[in-house]
C-alpha cells in the first residue's frame, strides 16, 4: 500500500474542445500518458490524491466520462477542488452522482478527514497569491480569508480525529501556498503550525514551473504534483 499524488488531469473526455492539448507540445496525447503512467505505477490496494482541476465539464452530469475514466484506474481515488472544477457543487448532490453512477473507488475531500494507509488526509482549494502586495484592495482578500477558515477547519478536523498526533497529516491544497516570489503565504504558516506534516498542490504548468518550490517549510513537506510538472505520472509521497 502507498499513497500518491497527481493534479491537474483536466480531463475532457466529454467536452475534446477544452483539450489541454492547445497549451504546448508537453501536453501532447496527455490522456494516454496518464493513463498509462497511472497503471504502471498504482496498484489496486493504493491511494492517490488528486487535488483539483480534474474535468472541464460545467455541471457534474457532463464530467461523467471523466470520473469514469479515473475510477477505472486502480487505486482508490481522493479528489479535492481546483479552480477549474466548475462542475464542483454540494457534497451530497456529489456522493449521490458518484453513488448512482457506481464511482465506489472515488471520493470527495472537503475540509472533511479520511483515512488511507495509516495517514489523515484533508483538503480545500486555497488561492493563488502573486505577492502579498496583490491581496490589498481587491476582491482577492475576500477569497483568500475564506480558505484561511477552510483551512483553520481542516487543522481543527485534524486535531480531532487524532489529538496525539500520532498518523501522518496530509493536506490536499490546489493552490501553492507560496507566491510567485516563492514567499510563504498565510496558508503556509497555518499548515505548518497547525502540524500539517505533508502538503500536496498542483496549479502550475508551462512556465510557471519556476514559481514551484518543493522541500522543507518549518518541519512540513511541501509537494508539487502538477500533471504536467510530473510529466503525467502519479508521484509517490508516502
Amino acid at each position: 500500500m502507498a499513497i500518491y499524488a497527481l493534479a491537474d488531469l483536466h480531463l475532457s473526455l466529454s467536452c475534446p474542445d477544452k483539450s489541454m492539448e492547445v497549451f504546448g507540445h508537453s501536453w501532447g496525447d496527455y490522456i494516454s500518458r496518464v493513463k498509462d503512467n497511472w497503471e504502471s505505477t498504482v496498484t489496486a490496494s493504493d491511494t492517490v490524491l488528486i487535488p483539483g482541476d480534474i474535468s472541464w465539464a460545467t455541471y457534474i452530469n457532463k464530467a461523467e466520462e471523466d470520473f469514469r475514466f479515473i475510477s477505472d484506474l486502480p487505486g482508490r481515488k481522493l479528489l479535492s477542488r481546483g479552480n477549474h472544477d466548475y462542475w464542483w457543487t454540494t457534497m451530497k448532490k456529489m456522493e449521490e452522482f458518484f453513488a448512482e453512477k457506481g464511482f465506489t473507488d472515488l471520493e470527495f475531500v472537503r475540509t472533511n478527514v479520511t483515512e488511507a494507509d495509516g495517514c489523515l488526509i484533508t483538503g480545500t482549494r486555497g488561492w493563488m497569491i502573486e505577492t502579498k502586495e496583490s491581496l490589498e484592495g481587491s476582491d482577492n482578500r475576500k477569497i483568500y480569508e475564506r480558505e484561511k477558515l477552510r483551512i483553520g477547519m481542516c487543522i481543527s478536523e485534524l486535531e480531532k480525529a487524532d489529538p496525539k498526533h500520532e498518523k501522518k497529516h496530509i493536506m490536499m491544497i490546489h493552490y501553492p501556498p507560496v507566491t510567485a516570489k516563492q514567499d510563504f503565504t498565510e496558508f503556509a504558516d497555518l499548515l505548518a503550525e497547525g502540524g500539517v506534516d505533508i502538503c500536496v498542490y498542483g496549479h502550475l504548468h508551462g512556465k510557471a514551473h519556476k514559481k514551484v518550490f518543493e522541500g522543507d517549510f518549518k518541519g512540513m513537506e511541501l509537494i508539487c504534483a502538477s500533471a504536467d510538472y510530473t510529466e503525467f505520472k502519479p508521484v509517490k509521497i508516502v
